[in-house]
């Protein structure tokens, strides 16, 4: 009993660390029911994709938003366009580059509420292991069953991250700003601790 206590908890307290939450009581992801989705024109066209696997831990104190957290960690190489051609090119050296760069991280700094729901977190976002400070707004509403729905839309621009060379770079190829869209349904997380792949 007890080996089989330490295989469970040690991926768990692993993982808090890594987020620096060990002491806070972040909601644990389910992933899939969770949505991480990007949009960016190829030739005017918008080109819609998502990614299959990530990760996240928050800790939302509505009432003391200055003490709320968030880390979110995604695995480029789940990219998917539904184009296996498009995605090969998406994550490779020009685009992601998931050879060298598997992880792209946001990680907050601190935290403030905008009223009826509406948070503003400001921290940093690493892409193609290349860091920028980023400003996010999210929603944050608390459902029936106790979990927890998180909400987001903005904006980059892929040049800032290195995203996108050579020809794709010529005027009117492929658009600079990509719109991402993430909806992540959170549970406590000494209810559920779920991360993985989502089908």
């Amino acid at each position: 009993m007890q080996t089989l206590l330490k295989r469970l908890v040690t991926p768990v307290v692993l993982f808090f660390c890594w987020t620096g939450l060990a002491q806070a009581a972040p909601l644990s992801l389910i992933l899939d029911q969770s949505q991480i989705e990007f949009t960016v024109k190829e030739m005017g066209v918008p080109v819609k994709g998502k990614f299959k696997r990530f990760e996240a831990a928050l800790d939302i104190d509505p009432t003391k938003p200055e003490k709320s957290s968030a880390a979110i960690r995604i695995d480029i190489g789940s990219l998917t366009t539904d184009n296996d051609e498009a995605d090969v090119i998406a994550v490779g050296a020009d685009w992601l580059d998931k050879v060298h760069a598997p992880l792209a991280t946001f990680q907050s700094s601190s935290m403030s509420a905008l009223g009826a729901g509406r948070f503003e977190a400001k921290g940093s976002l690493s892409i193609k292991n290349v860091a920028r400070p980023i400003t996010l707004q999210f929603s944050s509403s608390e459902l029936a069953d106790g979990k927890t729905m998180i909400t987001s839309e903005f904006k980059i621009n892929r040049s800032d991250f290195g995203i996108g060379g050579g020809i794709w770079n010529q005027v009117g190829v492929v658009a600079e700003v990509i719109l991402f869209k993430v909806k992540l349904l959170l549970t406590p997380a000494v209810a559920s601790l779920r991360t993985g792949v989502k089908r």
